[in-house]
This record gives C-alpha cells, sequence and structure tokens, in this order.
C-alpha cells in the first residue's frame, strides 16, 4: 500500500452499528437522560467507507487511530506503523460540518533481499520516518433514506503540502466523496463511497479514483461489526488498482466514547498483504 492510498485511509471510519450511515450509530438513549443530545454517535473509523452522517451542531469529535501496515512483493518487505492518525469534526449548522485531518508520523522499515560478490544472500535494511499532509475540508449530508433512496452524503477536502519532505506530495490535492448508506433493517446496513481526487505524485497530478462497498450489523446495542471491501484505481501513479478487504468491531463505551479494532489483507500483489489497527472516538 502506498503513502497515497494510506492518506485515503485516514477518512476511514465508524461505528458499526445500522443507522442509515453504514450502520455506524448505536441505539438512541432516552433523551432526558443524555441531557445535551439525543444524538447517536456516529464516527468516521475505522473503515474505509465514511458515514453520511456530519456531527450535530455545536459538538466536537476528535478521532485517532493507529495503523500497522505489511507487505512483500518478490524479495522486498515493507512494514509500516502510522500514530496517530486524526480527524477533528466541528458541527457548524445541521447538518453541515468542518473537517481537520492528519495521518499522523509514519515510521516505516524496508527490507531487501542482495547478493554479495561471492554470490551469498544477505539482508539490507533501511528505515524512513516523517510526518504526512495535513487536510482540510467539510461535509454535507444531503438526503435522508425515503423508500428505495439511501440516505446521502458528500465530502470535499483538500490536502496541504505541510508534511515532511518524504512524505508530502508537495502540493494541493483536491478529493471529492460521493457517501450513501441504506438500513436493510434495525441490525444491518449497506454503505459506500465513490471518491474521485487529483493527487500529485513525483510533481506529476493524476486522476485517482476508489470505491467501497461495506455490511455492517449491530451485535448489541454496544457492539457493531462490519465487513468491508474497497479498491483505490490507482494505487500509485503508473501503477495497478490495488484491492483490499477488511473488517472489524466498534465498541460504545458510553454515549459518547468509542473504541474500535480492525483487520484486513490485500486481494492482489498492489495491495498491501496485511494490515492492523486500533482507534478511539471521543464526542464533546
Amino acid at each position: 500500500m502506498t503513502g497515497r492510498t494510506r492518506a485515503l485511509l485516514l477518512g476511514c471510519a465508524f461505528s458499526a452499528v445500522p443507522d442509515g450511515s453504514a450502520a455506524r450509530e448505536q441505539s438512541e438513549s432516552d433523551e432526558a437522560s443524555k441531557g445535551r443530545s439525543s444524538e447517536p454517535l456516529v464516527t468516521d473509523r475505522p473503515d474505509f467507507t465514511e458515514s453520511t452522517d456530519a456531527v450535530p451542531t455545536g459538538r466536537f469529535q476528535i478521532e485517532i487511530g493507529y495503523l500497522f501496515s505489511h507487505d512483500r512483493e518478490h524479495d522486498e518487505r515493507t512494514r509500516t506503523h502510522e500514530f496517530p492518525q486524526t480527524l477533528f469534526r466541528i458541527g457548524i449548522a445541521e447538518p453541515f460540518e468542518l473537517r481537520l485531518g492528519w495521518g499522523g508520523y509514519a515510521f516505516g522499515d524496508f527490507a531487501f533481499e542482495n547478493r554479495n560478490a561471492f554470490g551469498r544472500r544477505f539482508t539490507d535494511e533501511t528505515d524512513d520516518q516523517g510526518g504526512s499532509d495535513t487536510s482540510v475540508g467539510f461535509k454535507v449530508k444531503l438526503a435522508e433514506q425515503a423508500g428505495l433512496r439511501p440516505n446521502l452524503g458528500l465530502i470535499a477536502e483538500m490536502s496541504l503540502p505541510s508534511g515532511s519532505t518524504d512524505q508530502t506530495s508537495g502540493d494541493v490535492d483536491p478529493n471529492v466523496k460521493f457517501l450513501w448508506a441504506y438500513d436493510l433493517n434495525d441490525r444491518f446496513s449497506l454503505s459506500g463511497n465513490v471518491n474521485v481526487g487529483v493527487p500529485t505524485e513525483d510533481t506529476h497530478r493524476f486522476v485517482q479514483t476508489a470505491v467501497s462497498l461495506s455490511l455492517a450489523c449491530g451485535l448489541t446495542d454496544s457492539v457493531g461489526s462490519y465487513v468491508e471491501y474497497f479498491g483505490v484505481y490507482p494505487d500509485a501513479d503508473g501503477q495497478d488498482a490495488a484491492h483490499s478487504l477488511n473488517g472489524g468491531f466498534t465498541f460504545l463505551l458510553s454515549d459518547d466514547l468509542q473504541f474500535d479494532v480492525l483487520v484486513g489483507v490485500g486481494l492482489n500483489e498492489q495491495a498491501d498483504d496485511f494490515f492492523t489497527g486500533v482507534g478511539v472516538s471521543w464526542r464533546f
């Protein structure tokens, strides 16, 4: 998985209980017992699919995660740790939110198998680290589910060249995400995204699209699960598409606090062989 794909994953999150936005909400508690807002907690982690719902007006939400990925291609092995993948969401006016994201600090470990002058194999290891670019944008919910029409939403954002030399794209990169979600019943929901971006790689711009399809299930009022496919087309400039499958669980610890865990695998050579992560989301 390239740094560009990992940047796309920053917007990946969710609370895996059906809610009409990839089934991300927990069951509503009695409004009087909440005191502030009866709106259920809806997060944008840990999956690739973004929810259609915006943060309620006047509320602030922070979502933080750690991601580990491993990949082996021929004689090369890559392991990457990224923390803290951070997303700030601010409810401005219903149904609109402002977003500020950071992919975190990446620690990469690379190993290459070579041969010496006598033909013997040896492993040459290097490492790389640095901060990723930040992003700014907004989300707006466009429509509620009605009949066969799903919940609809839109995210527009741009990354800013604020990262370390080896991590930044070096330019302002726009990205638009079209969001949908459909409640199948009280426990299950389907959701997906269609993303279109124009990232920069080695000073060259190219068009990159991504799609996802997520099935979520509310196991209890406080525990949810999901399974999801997502693909990035292409994964990097001049490269093939990357196809991945992942799943995970969310645990609602309170009305405004959620813990999550995910694990995934690559479905083709271009994608990372394995990735896993944990995260926490807190609404104020």
